[in-house]
């Protein structure tokens, strides 16, 4: 019994392994996460771990893909911890909705994204704007850009 406790505490302590501060990156990973970089050290260990997978991913998506992500990346750094926690709160509650109204609200969003790029100067930010669909994210959940058109 002591033995399996060992071999359980010795496996868990693997899986919780230290993932590397900012600067034990290597170039390639500080290029690819960059927009994180004010806030690398301050990830937990999954939060890291999530991003490293992200970064090992990225040669090999397509650049719109890519351009994508360094958007999403950007995004989320500016956010303030408050936003990020509501833009994560945001996102869970829309996992947990059924498909058909995932994909309204994914619509929504890409209709205020629109008339976003069509006039990005006229919105003050809106903080608590919804997070964007789980379908139109990566693998770590981010959030959209902290403004948004007004009603």
């Amino acid at each position: 019994m002591l033995g399996l406790c060992f071999a359980l505490s010795a496996f868990g302590a693997a899986a919780e392994k230290k993932q590397p501060d900012w600067s034990q990156l290597t170039p390639e990973q500080q290029q690819i996460l960059a927009p994180l970089a004010g806030d690398w050290n301050n990830f937990d260990a999954t939060q890291r771990k999530k991003w490293l997978l992200t970064a090992k991913r990225y040669p090999k998506m397509k650049p719109e893909q890519q351009q994508r992500l360094q958007t999403q990346m950007q995004d989320w750094a500016k956010l303030t911890p408050e936003q990020r926690s509501i833009a994560r709160e945001n996102y869970k509650k829309l996992a947990k909705q059924p498909p058909e109204k995932r994909e309204v609200v994914k619509q929504k969003w890409h209709e205020r994204q629109k008339l976003k790029q069509a006039a990005p100067n006229n919105a003050p930010p809106d903080p608590a704007a919804p997070a964007a669909p789980a379908a139109a994210m990566p693998a770590p959940p981010l959030a959209p850009s902290p403004s948004s058109p007004t009603r």
